[in-house]
């Protein structure tokens, strides 16, 4: 029996089945205005948005224009741009993931496969009844809602990897989240397609997934990098772009991990990479990165204004280290838009955790006092409570350590400071708990041998912290000799705590 060509009759359509296909548009190119329309017709009577063009350069106009085009459906032979030509230029472009189905009269085998050589999905010789096609289109409409499903899994597992990552410093998971936010707004602005986005805010939501492998010393540190911090902390682009290498197929997003900190003169890391070898979207997501870097809080520094970020950014467009053009579409993105309303994505309350995390930062090893340092995180973080009197800063300044070291031994000498510090540790913790009602805090913190106090109260209540501290120390002094000096100084609210802390350890008491 013959089969009734497509330009034949109109047929009765088949019930509308096609639910995935039916989010997108369709192109149909064919040169023959009966048989575009006729195809069109049908592709609409089964409840598809299509759109058609009359040959390979108006085709190619459209998929310029519209990201919405996910099924191209072409003739072979038409004048301009044939079928063959289309298909091999779209391999080249980015929509080289778009779904293809030529219709054709040509059946020789040698053009069937120069055909699929240059993407084609599927080919099928005209004539076809239009069920044949239907029938093309149900299974590639099936095929299609698995990717998506696969394509939503591997976004979850993203997002995981992210939450992890996030679990250990919850600023990196922040700073990934807005780095996805502002590469897509450039992305829109420069005109990428939509497969493109897609596959920059996956990078950008794991480009620093490497540094879950860098130690919390280095990670978590609440000041600037040393040589050796910053040699270790650059590792993690390529520690980052090994976990996934061989695991997802994108090469797009292995090189945002590996390559987000080159800079196009060759003075990035970890490959030197000069302009040539930077692709588009690696390009975005640096300016991204430093931008979000720039105009976020960190423990570490107070954040810069936009203009000021913007200004820095154009200063390293100028001098040929970033991209000019995405540093202008970020200017552009950023008019009517702050970055900074993100906040991180709540999925669970970690706020204990977060806490213990950034307290045992700054715990000395094998005792339970802070670092002095402590102090300064907490007062860049304005978590310091402070009164409206200001606030005191108490130095125990321990004297003749060498004689008592001589006399007693080392080890002794150590296990009395930590005995003597954990004296005060209990007294002012019961201190403060007895007066969690009033306005006010005190903070034992440890520099070396030396303790260091900071003090909130009122002065009255200073008065007695003072007095029973000297009654503490004169009982370790009559039991073991050991001396200190006492050196307590007062500081307006507000006063910077890096100076007070420079007159209290370079004061004689």
């Amino acid at each position: 029996m013959t089969q009734e060509p497509v330009n034949s009759a109109f047929m009765p359509a088949p019930s509308p089945e096609l639910p995935t296909l039916g989010k997108y548009r369709i192109l149909i190119v064919e040169d023959d205005p009966a048989q575009r329309e006729l195809l069109l017709l049908h592709l609409q009577s089964w409840g598809l948005n299509v759109v058609g063009a009359g040959d390979g350069r108006e085709a190619l106009s459209f998929l310029g224009s519209d990201d919405s085009i996910k099924l191209l459906i072409t003739d072979l032979k038409m004048p301009v741009i044939d079928g063959l030509e289309l298909l091999r230029r779209i391999q080249k472009s980015s929509r080289a993931k778009l779904y293809s189905i030529v219709l054709s009269g040509v059946s020789d085998r040698g053009t069937l496969i120069n055909t699929l050589d240059a993407g084609a999905t599927d080919y099928m010789v005209k004539p076809c009844h239009p069920k044949q096609l239907f029938a093309r289109l149900a299974v590639l409409d099936k095929v299609m809602a698995l990717e998506e499903g696969h394509r939503a899994l591997v976004k979850d597992l993203f997002d995981v990897m992210g939450e992890m990552l996030g679990s250990r410093d919850n600023y990196t998971l922040v700073h990934c989240v807005r780095v996805a936010a502002i590469s897509k707004r450039i992305a829109g602005i420069m005109g990428l397609s939509r497969d493109e986005i897609e596959a920059l805010e996956i990078g950008c939501l794991v480009h620093d997934i490497g540094k879950i492998a860098i130690p919390d010393d280095i990670l978590l540190k609440p000041d600037r990098f040393d040589k050796r911090d910053r040699r270790i902390m650059n590792m993690h682009p390529v520690i980052g772009a090994g976990f996934l290498a061989s695991r997802y197929p994108d090469d797009r997003v292995i090189k945002i991990i590996l390559n987000h900190h080159e800079r196009l003169d060759g003075s990035g890391y970890p490959q030197g990479l000069r302009a040539r070898d930077i692709p588009t979207l690696v390009r975005i997501v640096a300016v991204a990165d430093i931008y979000e870097a720039l105009v976020a809080k960190r423990p570490y520094k107070q954040p810069f204004k936009k203009d000021r970020a913007m200004a820095i950014l154009n200063e390293e467009a100028g001098q040929g280290r970033v991209d000019r053009d995405v540093v202008v579409a970020l200017g552009r993105a950023l008019r009517n838009w702050d970055p900074l309303s993100i906040k991180r994505p709540v999925t669970m309350d970690t706020t204990e955790i977060e806490s213990f995390r950034r307290i045992a930062y700054f715990r000395e090893p094998l005792c339970n006092f802070y670092n002095y340092r402590y102090l300064l995180a907490r007062d860049r973080g304005f978590a310091l409570q402070c009164g409206n009197a200001g606030y005191y800063l108490l130095l125990i300044d321990f004297v003749r350590l060498k004689e008592v070291n001589r006399d007693l031994g080392y080890l002794k000498t150590d296990q009395l400071l930590d005995e003597f510090g954990e004296t005060i540790q209990v007294f002012l913790s019961e201190y403060n708990k007895k007066y969690a009602c009033l306005p006010g805090e005190s903070i034992l913190c440890r520099k070396g041998a030396d303790y260091l106090i900071y003090i909130s109260y009122p002065d009255a209540m200073v008065g007695q912290i003072e007095k029973k501290i000297r009654e503490i120390l004169e009982s370790f002094k009559k039991s073991w000799g050991l001396d200190a000096k006492l050196l307590l100084k007062s500081f307006a609210c507000g006063f910077p705590l890096e100076d007070s802390l420079d007159q209290m350890f370079f004061t004689d008491a």
